[in-house]
């Protein structure tokens, strides 16, 4: 009886001291960063993202193209994000970061009152707590010549979404 107990404690032991956690719980990538390759939508679809609309960019200084869609987390559960492609990554940084930081974290705008590109704004919004509207996008990444906007309910979190994206599509 012993026997048996002390395998089954060591077996529980090895069996939790086997979890590992990924470098993206650790170590978010920078919020910046060019490698030099440049990606398209077809590039994020085949690490699994799922194209619900495609934006007008007529009115996003430098922007190539923008997409709205999701992937499915670790769980199985969709997450949105929005997806904006320019020409290059001084592009990105130099004629989207401003757009971009417009519409993501705590104090993103969601109103046309304030918001720097209108289109569909509604893909940008969540609801929480009864109706009160929030920013669905916390946080965002500029990865070579694109920006990638992250859901979460914290910027941190949002991040975090962010990076796991970058490591699968960098992989």
């Amino acid at each position: 009886m012993k026997r048996i107990l002390l395998i089954t404690l060591l077996i529980l032991v090895f069996a939790c001291g086997e979890e590992t956690s990924s470098s993206s719980e650790n170590t978010p990538v920078k919020k910046i960063t060019d490698s030099g390759k440049k990606f398209s939508i077809e590039n994020l679809k085949k690490i699994g993202f799922k194209q619900n609309y495609e934006y007008k960019v007529e009115d996003l200084p430098g922007a190539v193209s923008a997409y709205f869609g999701f992937m499915k987390n670790d769980l199985g559960e969709p997450e949105d994000y929005e997806i904006r492609f320019y020409s290059n990554h001084s592009d990105a940084v130099q004629k989207g970061k401003q757009y971009v930081d417009n519409a993501t974290g705590e104090n993103g705008c969601i109103s046309k009152d304030c918001a720097l590109w209108k289109e569909d704004l509604k893909h940008r919004i969540q609801m929480y707590d009864l109706g009160t509207l929030y920013p669905k996008y916390m946080n965002y990444i500029v990865h070579n010549n694109f920006i990638l906007m992250c859901p979460g309910y914290t910027e941190s979190e949002a991040l975090i979404k962010c990076t796991i994206v970058i490591e699968k599509l960098n992989q």
